[in-house]
């Protein structure tokens, strides 16, 4: 329905909903995998089929958050789900601001780019014409180009010492000091690597060059530029129509989380579904963010005039943005809820407007593997979970899943539970040091750091030079 601002579900009790969405999904199941169908060409088709694809997300309790389908820039279908703020009841709508995650990262380079087509820097520019104080070394061998595109071989900001206390990093300074010392994963260029850090470096070139706050920058030259008056940086609770943050943990619940990290260049931006709209509108089809003449543009937003996408995700968090550049339809969904759902939904329309056909609708990994292991218990779950896996379709990495369980269930402090996973893990990647990484951080959230130290030695025991992603001090090993 066009213009559509309504909370779905107000009328339906949970179960009624829930129980139609059972209907829908075996409807989706017999229709949808390798069954051909004629392409979905007219806009009728298209938006009835999102609707139904949104409407099964929000039914499974997953999905909470706005969605809008627009055609040639103009809305066709807009819907909000779930609750912006579950505690006072205050529903999501079109003008509630979700949290951007890694999309935002196209507003960063948005704004480097301007600044090499102003001729203030160069895309071969080496880090060490900026004086971030990173060594020479890896600075002498750096560009922003290799910033841009994921290929500096620096790490992920990701380290054991970020994991301890992610909102002790308020800052640009502050989070360029995570890894200003730790060496290149490999040669600048010769690989792919994604790194938000890369992008905490960008952050401060442009403040180096311009001598500007970054969130000035962001304000002036895309914010104000486009008049996105529903979009804000940084994160500020009291701002109006902001949603709060909720993890779809392994149980299927929506658990409030709140802000889990601070905002930077990699991530950060709160904004609303049209603002995004209005972002994405302007760099395709316009020349009132980048020139499209200029060189720049053109290396880093290379498409094939066919698609673009852009997708963020984190505690409480899921956003995706799907340009179908052939047809000229634009998909925004962004979600206060995580475990990539606003992937999910926008992957399938643009798959049913390409193709008339998408992949069945499935919970995510975690909550499958929950599911398993209370119906087939812990001792059957050990043996034979990974079969099960599989041939339900699932393709995530299995150990990811099983890892991320386990985590969950530490958060939830069901111990035994959780020491059965990461059990099941060790059964299945014996030789794998990061199992005992995970067991051994396990054993230090339940409170036995001796524990924890010695089943760290055997992470160690595999690989002598290996390194914690949750102890900074290898859980007391270091310098043993």
């Amino acid at each position: 329905m066009l213009g559509d601002k309504t909370e779905h579900g107000r009328q339906m009790t949970r179960t009624a909903y829930f129980a139609s969405a059972i209907c829908m999904i075996f409807g989706l199941i017999m229709l949808v995998p390798g069954e051909a169908r004629p392409a979905a060409q007219d806009q009728a088709s298209v938006v009835a089929e999102a609707r139904t694809i949104v409407d099964f997300y929000y039914a499974l309790g997953w999905f909470s958050g706005s969605v809008l389908l627009a055609k040639d820039g103009q809305p066709v279908y807009q819907a909000s789900f779930g609750m912006a703020n579950r505690g006072a009841a205050t529903p999501n709508h079109q003008d509630t601001k979700y949290n951007l995650g890694s999309i935002m990262k196209h507003y960063t380079a948005v704004l480097v780019l301007q600044q090499v087509e102003s001729g203030a820097i160069s895309l071969d520019d080496k880090l060490e014409a900026f004086d971030l104080g990173l060594p020479p070394d890896a600075a002498s061998k750096i560009t922003i180009r290799h910033l841009l595109r994921h290929r500096s071989g620096l790490a992920d900001i990701f380290t054991a010492e970020y994991r301890e206390n992610q909102l002790a990093f308020k800052t640009i300074s502050e989070k360029l000091e995570l890894l200003k010392d730790v060496p290149l994963l490999f040669e600048p260029g010769s690989e792919y690597h994604y790194s938000n850090y890369g992008y905490v470096v960008l952050g401060a070139i442009l403040e180096k060059v311009t001598g500007k706050p970054f969130e000035t920058l962001l304000q002036k030259n895309i914010f104000d530029r486009l008049k996105l008056e529903d979009s804000v940086y940084p994160y500020r609770a009291e701002s109006a129509d902001q949603s709060l943050r909720y993890t779809f943990n392994y149980a299927g619940e929506q658990v409030l989380v709140g802000v889990t990290e601070h905002h930077g260049p990699d991530g950060g931006i709160e904004s609303t579904a049209a603002d995004v709209l209005t972002f994405y509108r302007a760099l395709f089809y316009s020349d009132k963010l980048l020139s499209h003449k200029d060189d720049a543009f053109r290396e880093y937003f290379t498409t094939d005039d066919e698609y673009w996408g852009a997708f963020g995700g984190g505690a409480g968090v899921s956003t995706a943005a799907e340009l179908d550049l052939k047809s000229n339809y634009q998909i925004i969904v962004l979600a206060n809820t995580d475990q990539l759902v606003a992937e999910e939904i926008s992957g399938r329309i643009y798959s049913y407007i390409r193709s008339g056909s998408y992949d069945p609708i499935a919970l995510p990994p975690q909550v499958y593997a929950w599911d398993r292991y209370q119906e087939m218990g812990a001792e059957a779950f050990k043996s034979d979970f990974m079969a099960r896996y599989k041939s339900d379709g699932y393709t995530q990495f299995v150990g990811r899943t099983l890892n991320e369980l386990g985590m969950s269930l530490l958060d939830a402090k069901k111990w035994d539970e959780a020491f059965d996973i990461f059990g099941t893990l060790a059964g299945l990647f014996p030789e794998a040091p990061q199992v005992y990484d995970s067991l051994a951080y396990a054993h230090l959230r339940k409170g036995n750091a001796e524990k924890a130290n010695q089943t760290f030695r055997k992470a160690l025991a595999l690989q002598s030079d290996f390194s914690s992603d949750y102890s900074s001090d290898n859980f007391g090993t270091d310098g043993l």
